[in-house]
């Protein structure tokens, strides 16, 4: 009986770790306006955008437009109540108020994933 514990658990874990783990490609965003990363500017216009998970951690992974990375910016990760299948996601942009940060929302079942990129002045 232990034994048979053991193995479903192991296929669980197995299971939400491969689930965890799988890209979901955001497509081509339109940033309205130039921003700035890490000290370098990149100016307006369409960016790759990937949601993955990077040890175990969600981050945006943002390409130019030969599929180059640029930069990775860490997920803020915040509970929600939607409901919807486990593949499915909504996607928000928005300039925050007074157009200081350009943010970007994932929403998924039971959580939203924001990354926010600071505009250029």
């Amino acid at each position: 009986m232990n034994k048979k514990l053991f193995l479903i658990g192991c296929l669980l874990i197995t299971c939400l770790l491969s689930a965890q783990n799988q890209d979901t490609r955001l497509g081509a965003i339109n940033f309205p306006q130039a921003y700035l990363h890490a000290g370098s500017e990149y100016p307006q216009g369409f960016y790759e955008v990937v949601l993955t998970f990077k040890d175990a951690v969600p981050v945006f992974y943002v390409y130019d437009s030969k599929q180059e990375l640029l930069f990775e910016e860490l997920a803020i990760v915040k509970a929600n109540s939607h409901r919807g299948s486990a593949s499915s996601f909504r996607l928000k942009n928005e300039l925050l108020k007074g157009a200081e940060y350009y943010r970007i929302t994932v929403i998924k079942p039971g959580q939203s994933l924001m990354g926010y990129f600071l505009v250029k002045k």
